[in-house]
């Protein structure tokens, strides 16, 4: 109890006293001790020396007592010799005297009350002194004896002995004197040593300080600052190690954030940098939308050309249309009717979304409509211009789709969704043409879109939501780690869904929350099932913003575990990466009790978003998913192996699981393996799955064992165009 007690009064004063305050604690407590011993000590010496003087000062008295005593005794003198003691009595140096004759046993002493040859009893001292032949000393509390042989005039016989006994001050007395002067000569020195060794120690402390105050600096991101390497000590050593370790981190973040916002092959910002410039810009200085436009631009008979004369010929017209892309841009920025301003050239944004797709950002507004179409006639017709590619003069064009925030969408996803419908529309004219979202707005998709608007909360109701399973396993043996739990709507005339069809209209209606709860309980029932049965397996739930800021969010989760009985510890909650980015601190607030109760995280799609480590630390996930995007370009391109292999990296040195997602290929599977991934996920291991289906490919694959994992990926009974898509974003 006791050193519980002490552990945790050291945790409470460790977080409430910075190092300098315990080092001054520690000095003043130190001088304290040290000062209390030297107290006592000197106290003690003095007082042994003052008791020492005492005694010398009684010792000196009977010495000459016994000089007086030697004649007397010779003669037989014993009243002068009584006279003599009496006198000196008298003067106050002592309190009595005796001379004890053994001869004729006759004491005489200082009391004239006393007769000479009176019977009186011999003080043990003065018996010792004459049998031992040496001085004797009685130290008591209010007086001090000394008691010496008498030896005859001619030193060899011992005549008789002698016993003075004097007043001792009062113990009291003396210590007080000596306790008060000591204290006085121990305040001083503490008055003078402890600030000139808190002086010292403040200097001791400052590039510890200074070191403190740039690991901070370093945590929030500033990877410039000055380390202090030019000390000699071990406290340069240390400033030069972790000036090292930053440089590291720091290039490997610039190289992290070239790999994860560059598209490789035309060198434009990729989907994500694209994203996050699109979010930097919508809203103006007061909060209000600022008004954008985003063209989706996708090339025309690009997949034949790609397809007949391979992907070295596809990437080299990517870099060419790319090229073109930018020369239009800047033209029509420095032409007469182009949009000059220098704030909207800041605005205006290129980026390859993947494959023959392209978007760009551009001011808009409702005088700038004929600017923006003139645009895009002017990025129509460099399209179409024939592209010289290892001698082939090789023609393709281009459809555009224009949507206009916030006219035709509130964010990011639904504007870049109604923009790739406007492109559809123009695809389906026969290409090289552009369409706007206004022009289609009563095309059968929206209606389509709304119909299912209107059937979901039916749907929600009438249990016509359920889950597949698509499992995990292990890279290096083939054994089944655990399952992704996947959201499916058995639509009774369209078949079944995949989340890409009725996700973004559960989170635009807010039936998100009713939609999480359903298939995270559908899940942890079956897992509880399983469970009972001997076959116990850790599930991922997928999680959305929306969940997440709801404030009974962890109590709701808590409760459906509590329900079904299923156990927190096999259960992972995976937020993707760019909605963790998005709101650090509330993402921590609502996973910290969540993750108290032993339910683990995962950050999905990892390395299509921006994660800075300070992030990371904070907020305590234990898996990164490499997002399917990179594993998809490994057997391709040299980047997409430098992004995984970076991330594994970084994932094995802040101790997070990995699970690359998406494996559908031999090649990515042994990339992976060699590589230090553990657990992978995909097509070529196992798709989506019903819980019934799940049991048999799982029966058959722990039957077989890992050298036919591609022979059991098949066992799904999923279709391959209904069982990939995005799962479900709730709990």
């Amino acid at each position: 109890m006791a050193l519980a007690l002490g552990m945790a009064w050291k945790r409470r004063t460790g977080q409430r006293f910075g190092l300098r305050m315990r080092f001054t604690l520690f000095v003043v407590l130190l001088f304290a001790c040290l000062t209390a011993i030297t107290l006592v000590t000197a106290s003690v010496l003095d007082y042994q020396d003052e008791q020492a003087k005492s005694v010398a000062h009684v010792h000196s008295i009977g010495a000459t007592v016994s000089r007086l005593a030697v004649p007397q005794l010779a003669n037989h003198h014993y009243l002068i010799l009584s006279q003599e003691l009496e006198s000196i009595a008298a003067s106050g140096l002592v309190q009595q005297a005796y001379v004890w004759d053994p001869r004729r046993t006759i004491l005489v002493d200082s009391d004239p009350k006393t007769g000479i040859f009176e019977q009186q009893e011999i003080n043990p001292l003065l018996l010792a002194a004459y049998s031992a032949k040496e001085d004797q000393a009685l130290v008591e509390t209010g007086r001090i004896s000394v008691a010496m042989p008498v030896w005859s005039a001619d030193g060899s016989t011992v005549a008789g002995a002698v016993l003075v006994s004097a007043e001792r001050t009062a113990i009291t007395s003396q210590l007080h004197s000596i306790w008060l002067r000591n204290a006085i000569v121990s305040v001083c020195l503490l008055a003078v040593a402890v600030p000139v060794l808190l002086h010292f120690g403040n200097g001791f402390l400052k590039p510890i300080k200074r070191l403190t105050s740039i690991a901070h600096q370093v945590s929030a991101g500033e990877f410039d600052v000055k380390f202090p390497v030019e000390r000699t000590d071990e406290i340069g050593v240390l400033a030069r190690a972790y000036r090292d370790m930053v440089s590291e981190i720091s290039s490997n973040m610039e190289q992290i954030n070239k790999l994860a916002f560059t598209d490789s092959v035309t060198g434009l910002p990729n989907r994500e940098a694209f994203r996050q410039h699109f979010a930097r810009y919508m809203r103006q200085a007061d909060g209000s939308p600022r008004p954008l436009t985003v063209m989706f631009i996708d090339l025309d008979r690009f997949k034949r050309i790609n397809d007949s004369y391979g992907h070295d010929c596809g990437d080299i017209l990517l870099r060419e249309v790319a090229s073109r892309f930018e020369a239009v841009l800047q033209t029509f920025g420095r032409s007469e009717t182009g949009f000059t301003a220098g704030y909207g050239m800041q605005i205006r944004y290129l980026a390859r979304l993947g494959g023959d797709e392209f978007a760009l950002i551009y001011p808009a507004g409702e005088d700038r409509r004929d600017e923006i179409l003139a645009l895009a006639a002017e990025i129509l017709k460099a399209v179409e211009e024939p592209c010289d590619v290892n001698g082939l003069q090789l023609s393709i064009g281009a459809s555009i789709g224009i949507a206009n925030f916030p006219s035709n969408g509130r964010d990011f996803s639904a504007i870049l969704k109604n923009a790739d419908i406007a492109m559809y529309a123009a695809k389906n004219t026969g290409g090289s043409s552009c369409f706007t979202f206004g022009q289609i707005a009563a095309d059968v998709k929206a209606q389509e879109r709304l119909a299912l608007e209107a059937e979901l909360p039916m749907a929600l109701a009438a249990g016509q939501i359920t889950v597949f399973f698509q499992p995990k396993v292990s890279a290096a043996t083939g054994e089944v780690t655990g399952a992704e739990a996947l959201a499916r709507w058995i639509h009774p005339e369209r078949g079944l869904l995949t989340p890409a069809a009725f996700i973004a209209i559960a989170e635009e209606t807010g039936l998100i929350l009713r939609l999480g709860d359903r298939v995270l309980e559908l899940a942890c029932r079956q897992g509880r099932e399983w469970l009972d049965e001997g076959r116990g397996l850790s599930l991922a739930v997928n999680v959305s913003m929306r969940q997440l800021e709801w404030p009974e969010f962890p109590s709701r989760v808590l409760e459906i575990l509590d329900r079904t009985g299923f156990p927190p510890s096999l259960l992972e909650l995976e937020v993707t990466e760019s909605v963790a980015m998005a709101d650090p601190e509330r993402v921590r607030s609502a996973t910290e009790r969540l993750r108290m109760a032993g339910i683990r995280f995962a950050i999905d799609d990892f390395g299509t978003g921006y994660s800075s480590l300070a992030h990371l630390q904070r907020m305590h996930f234990d898996t990164f998913k490499i997002d399917r995007s990179f594993v998809a370009g490994l057997g391709e391109d040299k980047s997409n192996r430098a992004i995984v292999q970076t991330i594994l990296a970084m994932a094995q040195s802040l101790d997070y699981d990995v699970v690359a997602e998406g494996v559908e290929t031999e090649f990515q599977l042994d990339f992976l393996r060699l590589s230090g991934c553990k657990t992978v996920q995909g097509f070529l291991l196992g798709k989506p799955m019903a819980a019934e289906t799940f049991i048999k490919w799982r029966a058959a694959h722990e039957g077989e064992g890992c050298e036919d994992l591609p022979a059991l990926a098949s066992s799904s009974t999923v279709p391959m165009e209904n069982a990939g898509g995005t799962a479900i974003h709730a709990a």
